[in-house]
């Protein structure tokens, strides 16, 4: 606490520095999640898709992990059970270059071994409304003994998975407004956070599915992808900013705040001249922020909806309290 008994910030300032791109010049739209590992390592996607790219804490060039996957929008590391895997989660849509027309499969879930490499995938939910809408899953957390999928861009469900497979789907009812959709997902404590984007709010549940309640507020425009630092929860924000919200204290600050002016046209690209290309981009600011991960040291990782894709590390500034 502050003198006078005013809470501290949320987040300390933070040092902005954007990651060398693992396929440079790219006119696939990157779509993608991120993840981080406890030594410092950077999972995301290859903005063609079909591939993770992996950036050791030393730097250097990434790699690439093949993935039987059409976009890897979703990236979760877990190192529970004695193995390293990331759980991945695709729509199967992507925007195909150069008119950025969509190319669809069927989207999937699962978990991807990095030891063997190998991609199990969890089991489409067997619903009644997988008849009318399609699966497409874009994100994954992790609860003790629950994994727990977003079917974002499909059905606007959230399921619940256990080793004997799906338990239960919850569609936002219980909150008194049904999801649309429920983009991105994290577990705080012993309770689930959803980002329910198209209601502009985050809403909470227990582990077991019941309702706890909602948190909205008006600079949380368009909450997309959840992180957790300690007690706080971090939320990319689609319209162009970072969030801490501290669901305890009903607060929410800016970690890099919205940008000034109205959207270009085009946006999340830049439309010129009828053709779709990559806009400008300059550090410091945000354009469309999409995934967001938390590293051991308190820095956060995140990624932008855009064309080539933008992966930004933010650590905490020296001598900042």
């Amino acid at each position: 606490m502050r003198s006078g008994g005013e809470p501290g910030p949320l987040a300390p300032a933070m040092t902005w520095h954007t990651l060398a791109p693992g396929t440079p010049g790219s006119p696939e739209w990157s779509h993608s999640g991120i993840a981080v590992d406890q030594a410092g390592t950077v999972y995301w996607a290859d903005p063609a898709g079909g591939a993770i790219l992996v950036q050791p804490s030393a730097g250097g060039p990434p790699s690439r992990i093949e993935v039987p996957l059409l976009e890897i929008h979703g990236i979760t590391y877990d190192h529970r059970d004695g193995r390293e895997v990331l759980w991945l989660a695709d729509p199967g849509f992507k925007m195909r270059p150069p008119r950025y027309e969509p190319e669809a499969r069927d989207g999937s879930a699962g978990c991807l071994d990095l030891a063997t490499r190998e991609f199990r995938p969890l089991a489409q939910p067997d619903l009644p409304q997988y008849a009318e809408q399609p699966w497409r899953p874009t994100a994954v957390a992790l609860g003790a003994d629950v994994v727990v999928v977003a079917d974002g861009y499909g059905a606007s469900l959230v399921h619940f998975y256990h080793r004997s497979g799906h338990l239960r789907a919850l569609d936002g009812s219980d909150s008194g407004t049904g999801f649309r959709c429920p983009h991105g997902l994290a577990v705080l404590g012993h309770d689930l956070v959803v980002a329910d984007r198209g209601n502009h709010r985050l809403v909470l549940f227990r582990l077991d599915g019941a309702y706890l309640r909602s948190f909205t507020h008006p600079r949380l425009r368009s909450p997309t992808g959840l992180a957790v630092q300690g007690n706080t929860l971090v939320v990319t924000d689609l319209d162009g900013a970072l969030l801490a919200v501290d669901l305890a204290g009903d607060r929410l600050e800016e970690i890099v705040p919205f940008p000034a002016g109205r959207k270009q046209p085009g946006w999340p690209n830049l439309e010129r001249e009828g053709v779709t290309v990559r806009p400008g981009l300059t550090a410091g600011t945000l354009n469309s922020p999409h995934g967001v991960a938390v590293g051991a040291d308190g820095s956060i990782y995140l990624t932008e909806w855009v064309i080539g894709g933008r992966e930004i590390r933010l650590t905490p500034s020296v001598g900042e309290g």
